[in-house]
């Protein structure tokens, strides 16, 4: 055999790898053979035999004596390499056995954290509840945390993941040996108390997680903070099937998380219908999506020095054949929730433009960005090709962005909103003085306009402290030279008041309600034969 070719060297180097069976079974074989031959010359066997086959002349027993010789030495190595062969066999069995325990452990285990996966977690939980009954209780808690995405966006998936290890080896430190802890998938985990004594026994597990959470998390580029919802579900009572006690204490963590940074809530009866119906509208939302059903009508802001009409705001109404009238406020929080956003946003803003196409050019649309949306560094990008796609000026477009823009990821938000600005897209502050904004944040921002919340406005009437604030914020929109509007304006006393205070801008049901783009003639129509009303220059449209 040619060593050259590589094949050959690689057979050849197999061939003499004492490791490998065949090498073995040869060495026994050769080693059976070596070992009757000395013991062949040991006796004399062969001078023994060449006499005995002198001595007798007989064909037949010198033919009988040779086999028995040759018997002789293939039993002997026969015996060898059947007893490595046992041996080999043996180790194989053994190794096998142990494969296929590991596979069955890796397969009911988390390779990260090195906890229980969501198989052993239920094989667990199941035994467990094969023995609930009145006197009997098992308590299932399913956590989820929160922070841990921005902790992935922010610092990478390493840093994720360390964060997570560190969570789920504080959660066994807590748990000890009060019950089984597994990780379900992602940044959630569960645990099982397999015999409580009362409701206290989760709760306060439930607090001492809590409070393991609330430290800081060591990562590579610093330190994170994580936040921990818990949702609680008690066998019997809750319920004794595996999958419907899970699916309670998953419904608890939900309005947990929907609660606060760190909350913890039992299971109610009347969450399944709170959830089920929010799982019907996330279904009848993703249908909307694609069958562009969602709509934006158009509320116009009013310049209170000249009492007309300069631009309208768009906002997102959804008449469902279900639920009816479907709120923003509880539409949009689901979308962000579930990724929904970016898809409804840039569907609902496209039609604004082209709508907006139609109007007088003196008038700009304002539209609104969440604050989920200001996290992706593509969203300016995204806003100027559909743009460039409907032909809309972005010297017309006004992009409302809310306070909480200013806590999470701040570089990617100032960044974004600085690629509009170049582009002449002006930004506004939607509900100021309800958020976190400094006002070192207003200056690195390089906000156009501030908008006073419906909050402060609806007061004024009433209320020493709003009017107070209302002229506070007033003066700053001066001082920055920013124009300041003020929403909710729905009576002639709040206008009057803008008005003797510099307001530059009002939106409310005084002026009109958001219209539809097909109402929006007859609306600047019945502009055009507004009336004063009040001798001091205060005035109101009539809608």
């Amino acid at each position: 055999m040619s060593l050259s070719n590589p094949r050959s060297r690689v057979l050849h180097a197999d061939w003499f790898d004492w490791r490998s069976s065949a090498t073995r079974d040869f060495i026994a074989l050769f080693g059976g053979v070596v070992l009757a031959s000395i013991l062949a010359h040991v006796y004399e066997l062969g001078p023994r035999l060449f006499q005995l086959g002198r001595g007798y002349a007989d064909s037949a027993l010198d033919a009988i004596v040779f086999f028995m010789f040759v018997a002789f030495v293939l039993s002997v190595a026969l015996t060898i390499f059947s007893v490595r062969r046992y041996r080999d066999l043996a180790r194989e069995t053994k190794a096998r056995t142990i494969a296929e325990a590991e596979a069955r452990d890796l397969a009911r285990h988390d390779p990260l954290t090195g906890l229980p996966n969501r198989r052993l977690f239920d094989e667990k939980l199941d035994a467990c509840l094969g023995l609930a009954g009145d006197t009997h209780q098992v308590a299932v808690l399913m956590l989820g945390l929160r922070g841990f995405k921005r902790i992935k966006d922010t610092h990478g998936h390493a840093a994720g993941d360390k964060a997570l290890c560190a969570f789920a080896n504080r959660l066994a430190d807590v748990l000890r040996t009060d019950g089984v802890l597994a990780r379900i998938g992602g940044d959630e985990f569960g645990i099982v108390m397999p015999d409580i004594s009362s409701l206290e026994d989760p709760t306060n597990l439930a607090r001492r997680i809590v409070a393991s959470a609330g430290d800081t998390f060591a990562i590579e580029t610093g330190s994170a903070e994580l936040g921990v919802g818990i949702g609680i579900a008690i066998a019997p009572i809750d319920g004794v099937n595996l999958h419907e006690l899970v699916r309670r204490a998953e419904r608890a963590l939900y309005r947990a998380q929907g609660d606060g940074r760190s909350c913890v809530r039992f299971f109610e009866p009347e969450l399944d219908m709170h959830v089920e119906r929010r799982i019907q509208i996330e279904r009848e939302l993703r249908s909307a999506i694609t069958a562009d059903i969602i709509e934006p009508h158009y509320q116009p802001f009013v310049s209170l020095k000249s009492n007309r009409i300069i631009g309208f705001e768009a906002l997102a109404r959804w008449e469902n054949r279900t639920f009816g009238h479907i709120p923003p406020d509880v539409f949009i929080p689901i979308a962000e929730e579930t990724g929904l956003i970016n898809a409804l946003s840039d569907q609902l803003f496209r039609r604004a433009c082209f709508d907006a196409n139609t109007w007088p050019e003196m008038f700009t649309l304002a539209f609104n960005i969440s604050p989920i949306q200001l996290r992706d560094p593509a969203l300016g990008q995204r806003i100027l090709s559909i743009l460039g796609q409907t032909g809309f000026s972005p010297s017309r477009l006004e992009i409302e962005i809310t306070e909480s823009a200013f806590v999470e990821k701040t570089g990617v938000a100032k960044t974004v909103m600085d690629e509009l600005r170049q582009a002449g897209v002006r930004i506004a502050l939607d509900d100021f003085g309800t958020g976190y904004a400094t006002l070192s944040q207003l200056l690195s921002f390089r906000l156009d306009k501030i908008k006073i919340d419906r909050s402060f406005v609806s007061h004024l009437g009433d209320s020493t402290d709003s009017q107070v604030i209302v002229r506070a914020i007033l003066g700053i929109a001066n001082g920055f030279g920013l124009t300041a509007t003020a929403e909710g304006v729905e009576d002639a006393g709040q206008l009057a008041y803008l008005v003797a205070n510099g307001c530059a801008e009002g939106q409310g049901y005084l002026f009109s309600d958001a219209v539809q783009a097909a109402g929006i003639p007859a609306l600047l129509s019945r502009e055009s034969g507004r009336t004063a009303v009040a001798e001091d220059g205060t005035r109101s449209l009539h809608a």
